[in-house]
């Protein structure tokens, strides 16, 4: 059994299943995962407009927030979940959950080393930096718990997925 997806979340066990096996599944599933993820993308393009705009001064259109904070909605959001589902049951146990929290932690330092490369100051093309692509990275993180919370209890209320 992969340990990543131990007691997962349906969103991630969903993903994951769509990318091992995609002919096991019709196009709907397809279609239904694409939307759930432009959807829940919404929350973290706020985030992400917010996270630039106090970092580095940057007032990115909603266009290119919405796309770049697409990457961190797909890491994400799944993975917090899992993690919140847990914790919400209180059957959270680090030693079935530390290869998740891994992961998680892996997912932050490349979104952290994109964020640093593609965002780029106006004025002089540069980009924002390593230090910068780490704050906005963690503080889209950490703003992943509240959201985890918001979509738990919304897929509660409304049985989306």
């Amino acid at each position: 059994m992969n340990p990543l997806l131990y007691k997962a979340h349906p969103l991630l066990y969903l993903s994951v299943d769509l990318l091992i096996h995609p002919s096991a599944h019709p196009v709907d599933d397809f279609s239904r995962l694409i939307l759930i993820y432009l959807v829940i993308n919404l929350l973290w393009m706020a985030a992400f407009r917010l996270a630039v705009r106090r970092t580095v001064g940057i007032r990115l259109t909603p266009l290119s927030a919405y796309g770049l904070a697409l990457p961190s909605a797909l890491f994400y959001a799944p993975l917090m979940l899992t993690v919140l589902n847990d914790v919400l049951a209180h059957a959270f146990r680090l030693e079935e959950r530390y290869i998740l929290i891994f992961v998680i932690a892996v997912a932050a330092q490349m979104l952290a080393a994109l964020y640093a490369a593609v965002i780029r100051f106006d004025r002089t093309g540069q980009p924002i930096g390593v230090r910068a692509g780490i704050a906005i990275s963690l503080f889209l993180l950490l703003s992943s718990i509240p959201f985890g919370f918001l979509l738990l209890g919304l897929n509660a209320a409304l049985r989306i997925i």
